[in-house]
């Protein structure tokens, strides 16, 4: 296998779990605070935002990334 795939592979792979156990902790309270009697309170929609700025913000860290070895 060649060291640049093997180190590209382990990067993403590293960078995709910290995502996705972000993702499923914030969403993890947000599902539970909409059960609640408060469903939908501005700070729900505020963690949901945040989720999704940093689901963007790591994509471009790592096409950044990408480029910087060259």
């Amino acid at each position: 296998m060649d060291p640049e795939f093997k180190r590209a592979l382990t990067i993403v792979l590293i960078v995709g779990s910290i995502i996705g156990a972000a993702g499923y902790i914030v969403l993890y309270f947000v599902f539970r605070g909409f059960g609640g009697k408060q469903a939908g309170k501005s700070s729900h929609i505020g963690l949901m935002a945040a989720l999704i700025a940093f689901v963007f913000v790591v994509c471009l860290a790592l096409f950044a990334l990408s480029y910087a070895g060259q």
